[in-house]
């Protein structure tokens, strides 16, 4: 059975900071302090940013931001067959909030992936997050 997007996200997160710690650290100020919930093929969890970025299980109450997708449409984005922003046009990928945290959100999507294809380990979260989608 393929892990789930949290648990996978978690261990990214996790990766990042020892792996690739100087854009960890710009990933945590694009974040700043904003909660944002994510609804991934119907799996609900939320990050939170601040002095680290941590991964919770479940919806959590009072976001600033909310996120809706797919592996599917994740996988689009991370392999450059569609950007982000054609995603958000094309309504596979959906955020929701506030200008400022939708903003915000956004830029701390982008500096993630920028710090992924920095880190050694995500290349074989990047086959488990696959496994799932097929």
């Amino acid at each position: 059975m393929a892990e789930g997007i949290s648990a996978l996200l978690r261990q990214s997160v996790g990766h990042l900071a020892e792996e690739a710690p100087d854009s960890y650290r710009l990933l945590l100020d694009k974040l700043g302090e904003l909660k944002v919930n994510l609804e991934v093929d119907g799996e609900y969890f939320h990050v939170v940013g601040g002095r680290r970025l941590d991964v919770y299980d479940g919806a959590g109450g009072a976001v600033g931001a909310t996120i809706t997708t797919t592996r599917a449409a994740m996988l689009d984005v991370l392999d450059a067959n569609v950007g982000l922003r054609e995603a958000v046009e094309a309504g596979t990928v959906s955020i929701r909030g506030s200008l400022d945290n939708v903003l915000r959100a956004h830029d701390a999507i982008i500096a993630y992936v920028h710090a992924a294809v920095r880190a050694p380990s995500q290349p074989e979260l990047l086959v488990e997050l696959r496994a799932g989608a097929s």
